[in-house]
């Protein structure tokens, strides 16, 4: 970043929709150093007359081209803008696109947007084209605008002297100037106008005046020195060098006089967010709360490539493995200690290890001499079972009690009762 008196340089940009020109304001201290032109009736505008009537026409500088302003806010802190060209044309038109060319107010303040205020002129310098407002020193690419007043007392004021330029408003994207031979050739271009206002930036804001010669030196001097900074919110930090600053760098400040002032100790937190902590005059630490913190992962070689997996811990089943950067696929990997890594949906779902020793067989304890005798009493009912199946199994084989018929018949040929009846049945039965 190149810095002027200690002091960033940043360019403005309109970059969307939500920056440009708001609204022209008018001031008593233009910022641009170039003050307006009234054209009353002792200085008639030489392009159409109407007999006794006064023309109140006020012209000049509403944005200077390439030079740098200083500006002084909460956020950045002390700093100088500058308006590029490009960046003057696409604010104006877009200015004039969004409807804004008669909104203006005095010296900034809320609320107080003034009517009778009208723009009748609005062009950038172009030298080349013949578009050169004389009495102007200004670059090309510099917008004017020329508003006719038909407020009284706005024109009074201006007539006195009250209001002596434009000022614009408006919102704007800042990035730091990178090029110090351009922004050493703007500061010798203007020379003259920019060393007042920074004699008057430092009458005010510093309390004291300065002596011209020297203070030029120094800033040029600084201008062209080899370090880099950077704006926090307690201001800009300096180092030597030009590399990116880091931990255990010196850091310092720069007093009115160019003076380097050792940075105190604290946190400093810069425009992109990040937080400079500084002790003892250096840098301890740099905290950047948007840094991406970047995943550990483990590997193993296999037959079919490498396996990783988030994480330094050893691999295990339930893992996501991937390979190139993607899941890998289902299947078995063996890996260069004979290890079998089973794949399933992008996860390892086993891994087996073809060379892990089996465990001897443990010899059994000596058992409690209760379950001994519990043992012995089992072994014994079982040959009681044993016994009674084979006496069964015998007695079924013996053969099965005769019929009634046939034991009242081997009974009939024993004896008879001598009873006709009974004896006559008893020899019918037989026969049968």
């Amino acid at each position: 970043m190149v810095m002027i008196d200690g002091f960033p340089v940043f360019d403005a940009l309109v970059t969307d929709e939500g920056t440009g020109m708001l609204r022209i304001s008018l001031v008593d201290d233009p910022a641009v150093m170039t003050d307006f032109v009234a054209f009353d009736r002792q200085r008639p505008v030489v392009m159409f007359s109407v007999e006794n009537e006064e023309k109140r026409l006020v012209f000049g500088v509403v944005m200077r081209a390439d030079f740098p302003i200083y500006r002084r806010d909460e956020r950045i802190g002390e700093y100088y803008v500058v308006y590029r060209p490009d960046t003057i044309r696409r604010m104006a038109e877009k200015y004039l696109a969004d409807g804004r060319q008669n909104i203006v107010n005095i010296m900034h303040e809320a609320g107080t947007d003034v009517e009778g205020v009208r723009m009748v002129q609005w062009f950038i310098k172009d030298e080349a084209k013949g578009v050169n407002p004389a009495g102007f020193d200004v670059p090309d690419g510099s917008l004017f605008a020329e508003f006719h007043v038909t407020n009284d007392e706005v024109w009074a004021e201006i007539k006195d002297g009250t209001f002596r330029g434009f000022s614009l408003e408006g919102v704007f994207d800042f990035v730091p100037e990178e090029s110090v031979d351009d922004v050493k050739e703007m500061v010798e271009d203007c020379d003259g106008e920019f060393e007042a206002m920074f004699e008057k930036i430092q009458t005010i804001i510093k309390g004291k005046n300065m002596n011209k010669i020297e203070r030029f030196k120094a800033k040029l001097a600084r201008l062209l020195a080899d370090f880099g900074s950077v704006s926090t919110d307690k201001g800009v930090l300096s180092w030597d060098g030009e590399e990116d600053l880091k931990a255990g760098d010196e850091v310092y400040i720069l007093d009115a006089e160019g003076n380097r002032l050792a940075a105190e100790d604290g946190d400093y937190i810069t425009t992109d967010a990040k937080t400079v902590v500084v002790a003892d005059g250096k840098v301890s630490e740099i905290k950047d709360p948007e840094a991406e913190v970047e995943t550990e992962f483990g590997s193993k070689a296999t037959d079919k490539g490498e396996l990783t997996w988030e994480g330094e811990e050893d691999l295990k089943e339930g893992d996501a493995v991937f390979m190139d950067g993607e899941p890998a696929p289902d299947g078995e990997y063996r890996t260069e200690d004979k290890k079998v890594i089973v794949v399933v949906e992008g996860k390892v779902a086993e891994i087996k290890d073809d060379e892990a020793e089996v465990a001897p067989e443990e010899e059994a304890p000596a058992e409690d001499p209760v379950i001994e005798e519990l043992r012995k009493e089992n072994a014994e009912l079982k040959a009681q079972v044993k016994d009674l199946k084979a006496k069964v199994e015998e007695l079924s084989r013996q053969p099965a009690a005769k019929p009634a018929h046939e034991e009242v018949k081997t009974t009939e040929k024993a004896t008879k009762t001598g009873n006709k009846g009974l004896d006559r049945l008893a020899e019918l039965m037989s026969r049968r």
